[in-house]
């Protein structure tokens, strides 16, 4: 059970909710937080004047208000339950080619007659 705690001021105050490996996955993971009206902030080394991107300095911190982390564990979760859902759906069939090769085979052969044509006339 989470208990709210807020500030004197009656905001709440923000608790990690995530690590991420990268900046351009902690964005990601912010734009999805976001578009389901819950605040983000971003902590990292990687995100500062002199950007650090090798090992744990690439690390990045998803932060959120104490009183929606239930709500970002969810949206987060789901997003991961689709992209295991969506990865496991079967491929595409391969895209037929076939024409590729005729098309090649014609104009090889469109070549070697008219330098056949050439050399009889």
């Amino acid at each position: 059970m989470v208990t709210r705690l807020s500030t004197p001021g009656g905001v709440d105050r923000f608790v990690r909710l995530a690590t991420v490996g990268d900046v351009a996955t902690a964005r990601i993971c912010a734009a999805l937080l976001e578009t389901e009206g819950i605040d983000v902030r971003l902590h990292g080394e990687a995100l500062g004047p002199y950007p650090m991107t090798i090992g744990r300095f690439a690390e990045t911190e998803l932060w959120v208000p104490e009183s929606r982390v239930a709500d970002a564990r969810h949206v987060m979760l789901e997003a991961e339950v689709d992209a295991v859902l969506g990865a496991a759906e079967e491929p595409d069939p391969p895209a037929d080619h076939a024409w590729v090769y005729w098309v090649a085979g014609l104009s090889i052969g469109a070549v070697i007659v008219g330098r056949v044509l050439v050399h009889l006339f």
